[in-house]
């Protein structure tokens, strides 16, 4: 299984162990890693290098922890819903951006936080999909729980795929020729049209030799 993961870059040892356990995980489990950045660099800019590695994924994992710490500041300000933030911890943006990015190409997501981190948005538990609160503990990946929770996770993405798979095939069969050339476009038309001219006229001329031959 190709699995995309939505992590922003670690700064401390914690993060990073963190991060490569779950890397160790998803390989013991017969998935392999997609992601933007960690040693893997594109030419493009990295919101459409990560569009595009969704669309190859079978799923994809968020694994949010501290970026940015609010020690002191207002939420909704000059309104009467005015609210003081203390200490809010937030993930990076890219978490957010990620993670509604699989929502809508209905990638089956699974998310990871740190906990004490503020859930909003994409990064909270909701009726979709799950999302995970821990501390950055390695054994996390190691627990019975979240095994469970993983291999069920990973259950329902296969036969999503599975599922997709039997619909584009499908489709494929009841699509008829001209409903594929319709679908060209005049450059694709052209081409299409001079390959079938060129064997045409291959088989014009194998015909004219072998009659003349046997004639």
């Amino acid at each position: 299984m190709k699995i995309f993961l939505s992590v922003g870059a670690t700064f401390n040892e914690n993060q990073e162990a963190f991060v490569s356990a779950f890397e160790t995980f998803l390989g013991q489990n017969g998935c392999e890693r997609l992601t933007v950045g960690r040693g893997s660099y594109y030419a493009q800019q990295p919101i459409v290098s990560a569009r595009d590695l969704m669309l190859s994924a079978n799923g994809v994992v968020v694994i949010a922890f501290t970026r940015h710490i609010v020690e002191k500041g207002l939420e909704n300000p000059g309104s009467s819903k005015e609210q003081e933030i203390i200490n809010r911890k937030y993930p990076t943006v890219w978490n957010q951006l990620e993670a509604a990015m699989a929502f809508g190409l209905r990638c089956p997501l699974l998310v990871i936080t740190e906990k004490g981190l503020h859930q909003e948005a994409m990064l909270k538990d909701r009726l979709e999909y799950r999302a995970l609160s821990t501390e950055l503990d390695p054994k996390f990946f190691s627990s019975e729980e979240f095994k469970g929770i993983f291999l069920d996770w990973k259950r329902l993405t296969e036969s999503q795929v599975q599922e997709r798979t039997t619909t584009e095939v499908s489709a494929l069969e009841r699509l008829t020729v001209g409903a594929i050339i319709k679908e060209l476009r005049p450059d694709q038309l052209w081409k299409v049209g001079s390959s079938l001219l060129g064997l045409g006229a291959a088989i014009a001329a194998a015909a004219f030799w072998v009659g003349k031959t046997i004639g």
